[in-house]
């Protein structure tokens, strides 16, 4: 906290006043802030995924002849899921940054993101986050991918062109479905992430 120090007589700040660490804790809050705006993010897109998936499904369940937009669930569950890690990992980046570069600037330290990691375990219980996050990207593409096999792969009434178009669209939704996957659970802790590279973060 800045000290109370006398200013010169043309509003200058004495040299005791500037001892170096207004700025680093300057940046320390609008690195903070910038935190918060990443974990609201995260929500906006836990809720947006909500509330697409209800819409989806609501509509291609309750109209005849709409199971074909069921294909676009494991699409948008993918994109929404990566804009959600790529938060968590952009605010494990910017605590790391605090941690590392700014608290050894700064007299007595930044010692709030030590004592975080410090409390916090290292992989997150099952049942407390990973299993959501599994249940509201995953399951409610396998459920999506489920639904609409007989529609993709059973009908008789589909000329082989068509049926190749929908296969192809379905086995591309498995493979999100398949990366929704890893995503989650590089954001766990339960499948590592060799570099920041990888989280698609520059």
């Amino acid at each position: 906290m800045r000290r109370s120090e006398p200013a010169l007589a043309d509003g200058q700040p004495t040299a005791a006043e500037d001892d170096g660490h207004e700025g680093p804790l300057a940046e320390f809050s609008a690195l903070r802030l910038e935190i918060q705006e990443r974990v609201k993010a995260q929500q906006q897109m836990l809720s947006l995924q909500l509330t697409v998936s209800a819409a989806i499904f609501g509509f291609a369940i309750s109209r005849p002849g709409m199971t074909a937009l069921l294909l676009i669930m494991p699409f948008t569950s993918y994109l929404l899921c990566g804009r959600l890690v790529a938060q968590h990992f952009g605010t494990l980046r910017v605590a790391e940054y605090i941690t590392a570069e700014l608290s050894g600037r700064v007299p007595g330290g930044l010692g709030w993101e030590d004592w975080l990691r410090r409390r916090q375990p290292s992989n997150p219980h099952l049942l407390g986050s990973t299993l959501p996050l599994l249940l509201t990207f995953v399951a409610t593409s396998v459920f999506a991918l489920g639904w609409t096999v007989g529609y993709v792969f059973l009908r008789v009434d589909v000329d082989i062109a068509p049926r190749i178009g929908l296969a192809a669209v379905w086995t591309l939704g498995m493979a999100a479905t398949i990366l929704s996957t890893m995503l989650v659970l590089q954001m766990a802790g339960r499948v590592p992430v060799r570099s920041w590279d990888e989280t698609g973060l520059s």
